[in-house]
């Protein structure tokens, strides 16, 4: 059990390092002095680094030893996080991020088949929902906190407090990952001829979008569309997060049917974009919206990561990276259309353009799964 838990712990402080922005925009906005749309490129630009490293970079580490890669890209984010924290102006905060975003894709193409490893007799999907519960530990706690510590004391605190976080993890690993070596299938090149793979790959882009097009942007979303006032906001991201760690959970219970748990996902962010437009002004909603949305969200993440390794289960490491390269293709899609909605049209064009993501993402899961059956039946 050790084992899982400190991967969820590295998974928690690298998602949290992933999202930081998202809740110091304002902050950092008004320290360098960059309006809300630069600032929202650390999170749209980290994406896309992050996409189009993921494939390249995971093949070209295929040799590594899990444990030690792993460890190396915790000591990597964290020296970028120490670094962030003492930045004189932006350019040099983007440095830091694009470094991070580097290791980004590698960190989650490997974590989903390292936790398969180090706990062999537990259903993969549930070892997956294990270490995957550290996204919503990020959500849950670093988001809030990251918030928080914004508005207390300021955002560069916050990645001090992170790179701390970093070396806890590092010593974690030290002290209870085991080796686990790379096998030789599949090494230096992507799956072929998984159709169905390539459509959860199409699916995941387009949902992240989905939900990363009104999440980056989740603060004046809440502020002018749901009427959340300021002080309430880090709280309605606690009940986020919460949420988020139930949906792992329900991810876990579903472990033999993922593509399920992606279709209930995909329509629960829907609906709860489509509430907020629907109700508009309705503070008392927000609590209920953010917590549809939140557990949605954790329970896609773990269903597609569990639908990938199903459908490639000896290629794992590859076909995860591709996951990771859509995945990180739709976060930075969606913040860019949201950051264009946001300035061309206001708050709540943002929740419209992504309820047309996610309805998109909808058609392409259904086409997806009827090809998946097919396959099953001809096998």
């Amino acid at each position: 059990m050790w084992p899982l838990l400190t991967l969820a712990f590295g998974a928690f402080v690298a998602q949290t390092t992933e999202y930081l922005p998202i809740g110091l925009l304002p902050q950092i906005g008004t320290a360098f002095d960059v309006p809300k749309g630069l600032v929202g490129a650390l999170v749209t630009g980290y994406a896309w680094i992050a996409a189009i490293s993921a494939v390249p970079l995971t093949l070209a580490t295929a040799r590594i030893g899990r444990r030690t890669l792993f460890l190396l890209l915790l000591a990597i984010l964290t020296v970028a996080n120490a670094l962030a924290a003492v930045t004189p102006d932006y350019l040099a905060l983007a440095a830091c991020r694009v470094v991070v975003a580097l290791t980004h894709g590698v960190f989650w193409s490997i974590l989903a088949s390292f936790a398969t490893r180090v706990a062999p007799r537990m259903p993969p999907a549930r070892a997956t929902a294990w270490v995957f519960s550290g996204i919503s530990a990020a959500v849950v706690g670093g988001v809030p906190l990251a918030t928080a510590l914004g508005q207390w004391v300021g955002w560069r605190v916050a990645f001090v407090v992170f790179a701390v976080l970093g070396v806890v993890a590092i010593l974690g690993g030290l002290a209870f990952l085991p080796a686990a070596e790379v096998t030789a299938e599949g090494r230096g090149r992507l799956p072929r001829r998984n159709f169905v793979l390539y459509g959860v790959a199409v699916v995941t882009a387009l949902s992240l979008a989905s939900h990363f097009c009104a999440y980056t942007f989740v603060l004046p979303v809440l502020d002018s569309v749901v009427g959340v006032p300021a002080p309430i906001l880090p709280a309605m991201l606690f009940v986020f997060g919460a949420a988020g760690m139930a949906g792992n959970v329900m991810g876990g219970w579903m472990n033999n049917r993922p593509r399920n748990a992606v279709a209930l996902a995909v329509g629960g962010i829907v609906c709860a974009q489509l509430i907020m437009l629907l109700l508009g002004n309705t503070p008392a909603a927000g609590w209920f919206e953010m917590a549809v949305w939140g557990a949605a969200v954790s329970l896609l993440i773990v269903g597609l990561q569990g639908w990938v390794l199903e459908i490639a289960p000896d290629e794992a490491d590859a076909a995860s990276a591709l996951y990771v390269a859509m995945f990180n293709m739709g976060i930075g899609s969606g913040a860019l259309i949201g950051g264009v909605a946001l300035e061309r049209s206001g708050a709540a064009a943002v929740l419209q353009v992504g309820t047309l993501c996610g309805a998109i993402s909808l058609i392409v899961l259904a086409m997806t799964m009827r090809l998946a059956g097919f396959r099953r039946t001809e096998a």
